[in-house]
């Protein structure tokens, strides 16, 4: 399963390859109308505006994300949760970057990975079984049933399909369930007004959308904010490469746990504050994090210089 927008997600499974390739060519045509349905053919000067909920046993967190995209000029993004608030202005050639020094929080990136909207495609580690009809959010839909095929584990997933407007109003992948509704009109394309997150049952993030056309005069947006530091766009760019990364001494058992974790590699390819992504278990995550700590990179080279770099990596716990 190929993301048409950025996400992290790590998918891993294993079924029967039997399939009907009458019911994949529908499927594939179902999906790929959806996304048309949802991608602007020219976005306008633009603000985007995510404010949302993040849901949990001590409350609700909140918390907003902001972009303004100026044309072929730059855009200004900001990030706020409780009191993480990150600006990041790109524009002539160099970012210019106030407030949070941290790497973004958990939250914060899943819901930059699901907004404007979550768009998926079918590869080749997917095996669709059946298309069915059902109600969504009060409203009729094709629903698409497949798993997602990876190494010895498998996912089961659900896709469904507006019957009237086409949308993609419900994904279920692995774990993690996504709800658009409420859809408007924006420059040609069709966007959720609201964007419900669940994982593993449970309801994670609430989030309300708009979008709103810009014109030429508010390119004054992307004025560097006070106190802000510059940094120079990288023209030249080299990742961070392993140098030593150990992964969790394995069990007895007989299954595989992943824990995903994000970390900032700095210009020495250390790893810096670590964080746990997404997780199947809670009481393995402080081992991940310990032992992410420990891994070592050549350092990411931008414009020919180590440069600090965000970076995301898996730990298998083998048979733990």
């Amino acid at each position: 399963m190929r993301r048409a927008i950025l996400v992290i997600v790590v998918f891993y499974c294993s079924v029967s390859f039997s399939q009907d390739l009458k019911v994949r060519e529908e499927a594939v045509r179902l999906l790929e109308h959806a996304n048309a349905v949802s991608s602007s053919p020219k976005l306008p000067n633009l603000e985007r505006v995510d404010t949302f909920q993040v849901l949990g046993e001590s409350g609700a967190k909140e918390g907003s994300l902001t972009r303004v995209v100026i044309q072929g000029v730059g855009r200004r993004d900001e990030y706020k949760l409780g009191d993480y608030d990150l600006v990041n202005v790109w524009a002539a050639k160099k970012v210019a970057v106030t407030g949070s020094s941290k790497i973004l929080p958990p939250d914060l990136m899943d819901v930059a990975g699901i907004t404007p909207i979550h768009l998926v495609r079918f590869d080749h580690e997917d095996v669709i079984h059946s298309i069915t009809e059902r109600s969504v959010g009060g409203r009729a839909a094709r629903c698409i049933q497949f798993d997602t095929v990876h190494g010895e584990q498998t996912d089961n997933n659900e896709l469904c399909v507006d019957l009237a407007n086409g949308t993609l109003v419900f994904e279920k992948l692995g774990r993690e369930m996504v709800e658009n509704s409420e859809f408007f009109s924006f420059a040609g394309a069709l966007f959720p007004g609201k964007i419900s997150y669940s994982s593993a049952g449970a309801s994670r993030i609430e989030i309300s959308q708009t979008m709103t056309e810009l014109g030429a005069a508010d390119a004054n947006v992307l004025a560097p904010p006070p106190n802000s530091s510059l940094h120079a766009i990288c023209t030249t760019f080299r990742r961070p490469f392993g140098i030593s990364m150990p992964q969790p001494q394995p069990g007895n058992g007989g299954t595989t746990t992943d824990v995903l974790v994000r970390a900032r590699v700095g210009a020495d390819g250390r790893v810096y504050e670590p964080v746990v992504q997404s997780s199947e278990r809670a009481d393995l995550e402080s081992e991940a994090l310990d032992l992410a700590r420990k891994w070592t990179f050549t350092p990411a080279m931008c414009n020919g210089q180590p440069n600090a770099q965000e970076i995301s990596f898996t730990l298998h716990f083998q048979g733990r």
